[in-house]
């Protein structure tokens, strides 16, 4: 049996655990029937370099790893929206990647997830239309000036996106984590909004929805502080950091899995599995907390003054 062929059924027995995935996995990424898909999972028949390549991509690994390269010794990261000839797609892929992910994880004991955001965090504004959409319409904005519509309220997004951004916002809440906030992430999200108002691409009545949905999710944030929990009561602690760091930071673990990413271009993410790269990205997040407070339970006084100058923020400027 070829390594590549080894190391690849080694690679779907390790991401595949219960009965019978594997084999559905094969049939539904390569043009295979079963039985063709079990011999090549007893190695009886070799895996062309198109099929691995393929099972590869939807495993989201490198074919460096099946060419006998481990993951300690390959520092990669990967991407997926902004590298896509259809963006949206490929945002629809890393959403989807998320929510099976942390499916996996959320019912065994131990996994959680450290986040730094120096943006509105994700599981709380996907819930809310009007907040998660301006990241999409701004990145489109960006990347495709002489394509994008005169009014970003005219970008259309595909309703598998909003399905699949939802999902994430409701399973981002069944495990257990720590959140820090950049203390900043709500002015300067409201200071993008009112650029794109004052240039005539956002209607009032877009800049009101986004006022009330902006003072639910602080209402959502604030429950959260208060109780310690997420919104469906895993373990949440929540620090706001008294020192902007550079962008946003995600990790996560939990049985064999440990993966990490840094947001890019306002949707996407720079994702690795190298365990060494892992490592270091916890570490660094968990050292923010140093110069961070923490508002969750404790530090009522705290969590009392940030909620109110958030509130006042968002009044004030929208």
């Amino acid at each position: 049996m070829s390594t590549i062929s080894k190391e690849l059924i080694n690679l779907l027995k390790e991401r595949t655990r219960e009965k019978g995935q594997a084999v559905n996995l094969l049939m539904d990424t390569i043009p295979i029937g079963k039985e063709a898909a079990y011999r090549r999972l007893r190695g009886e028949i070799p895996f062309s370099l198109e099929e691995a390549a393929a099972i590869c991509r939807k495993l989201n690994v490198s074919l460096d790893v099946l060419a006998g390269m481990k993951n300690s010794d390959v520092y990669g990261f990967y991407t997926n929206a902004i590298v896509s000839d259809d963006p949206m797609s490929g945002y629809n892929k890393m959403l989807r990647q998320i929510v099976d992910t942390i499916e996996y994880l959320k019912n065994i004991p131990g996994s959680i997830s450290y986040r730094a955001y120096t943006a509105l965090p994700h599981e709380f504004v996907f819930k809310y239309d009007s907040l998660s959409q301006m990241y999409i319409r701004i990145l489109f904005y960006q990347l495709y000036m002489f394509t994008t519509p005169q009014k970003l309220i005219d970008i259309e997004i595909p309703a598998d996106v909003n399905t699949n951004r939802k999902a994430v916002a409701s399973v981002m809440q069944d495990i257990e984590g720590m959140l820090i906030l950049d203390r900043h992430v709500f002015r300067e999200f409201i200071e993008i909004v009112r650029y794109f108002h004052g240039l005539g691409m956002l209607a009032d009545k877009t800049i009101a929805e986004i006022k009330r949905d902006l003072h639910l999710m602080l209402n959502d944030l604030e429950r959260c502080a208060f109780a310690g929990l997420s919104l469906h009561g895993k373990k949440l602690d929540i620090y706001i950091s008294q020192i902007s760091f550079d962008c946003s930071y995600n990790y996560i673990e939990g049985a064999d899995i440990k993966a990490c990413s840094l947001g890019v271009y306002c949707i996407d993410h720079l994702s690795s599995d190298n365990p060494q790269i892992c490592e270091r990205h916890k570490i660094w997040i968990k050292s923010l907390v140093r110069f961070s407070t923490l508002i969750s339970i404790s530090g009522e006084l705290q969590r009392n003054e940030y909620f109110s100058t958030q509130r006042e923020v968002v009044d004030a400027l929208l």
